[in-house]
């Protein structure tokens, strides 16, 4: 907690100066996650060669060390300043489902700043905006940060009262946007998803497809672009299914597969390589 006050009193400007320091030492002094980090990249581009490699680690550190002190800064910033660095360009993909009293499902992932998202996207939308996420063990520590990234009125739903709150919802008429970050690796191989991610056998999750399919639920897409000026993101919505009751089982889940890995060959510094996505095999 702590912490997170002494960040408000730090600029954006010294921030990034820190950002920096702290991916050097990560990098260079630690080796936090090197080999996983080294290992993603190399199996994820095999064409790519050792310098390639090295200079995409390099970006993977910067992207971590920015995101991790930008999130502990916004909790403390503005909204508008939050706005400020996080615009959505096109939230009429959205709201043309919205208006018509139709609740969807919006699928992201870790691709640049998705604290920054979370907070921005719900003011532009027309009806409630609902996430699902992983609750902590520390429950003071929970509590705080859901309080924090509801101040422009998200509502935090733990992963496991997902399908309850879309049906709760569906019985009334109040739309929603159901939004699920859906690039983490599954907790059950059982009920995993397999598709074919950045040429690599993949366990995906697959409550996106299931839930659409079950509720009818069109899904849509968006992906954080991170602009030339460090600090400062753009939010880009597209239609990933429209008709999920005329859809295959898996189906939907292989189009958001294919539509992140192009979203992350275009800028592959700007996703978060750190984490064992590959851990799970068949």
């Amino acid at each position: 907690m702590l912490l997170l006050k002494i960040f408000r009193l730090v600029p954006f400007g010294f921030l990034y100066v820190l950002s920096d320091m702290m991916a050097f030492f990560l990098y260079r002094i630690i080796g936090y996650r090197k080999k996983v980090i080294r290992e993603n990249l190399q199996r994820s581009f095999p064409e790519k060669s050792e310098q390639e490699i090295r200079h995409l680690i390099r970006e993977a550190y910067r992207n971590l060390t920015d995101v991790t002190l930008e999130t502990i800064k916004s909790f403390s910033t503005s909204i508008a300043e939050i706005d400020r660095r996080a615009i959505c360009l096109n939230p009429d993909v959205v709201n043309q489902y919205l208006d018509q009293g139709q609740s969807v499902i919006l699928a992201g992932s870790h691709l640049c700043n998705w604290e920054y998202s979370g907070l921005s996207m719900p003011p532009y939308f027309h009806g409630d905006t609902v996430t699902a996420y992983k609750p902590l063990s520390n429950k003071k520590m929970d509590a705080y940060l859901n309080k924090a990234r509801s101040r422009t009125g998200m509502e935090m739903v733990a992963m496991e009262d997902v399908f309850k709150s879309i049906r709760k919802r569906s019985e009334g008429s109040n739309p929603a946007v159901f939004i699920l970050l859906a690039d983490q690796s599954p907790s059950s191989r059982k009920s995993a998803h397999w598709v074919n991610f950045l040429g690599q056998d993949t366990a995906s999750l697959p409550g996106m497809d299931v839930l659409g399919r079950k509720f009818g639920l069109p899904v849509l897409y968006y992906r954080v672009i991170r602009t030339a000026r460090r600090g400062f993101y753009e939010i880009e919505f597209s239609e990933l299914c429209i008709d999920p009751s005329e859809a295959q089982e898996m189906e939907i889940t292989k189009a958001y597969a294919n539509r992140l890995e192009a979203d992350i060959r275009e800028n592959p510094g700007h996703w978060l390589w750190s984490h064992k996505r590959w851990k799970m095999k068949r």
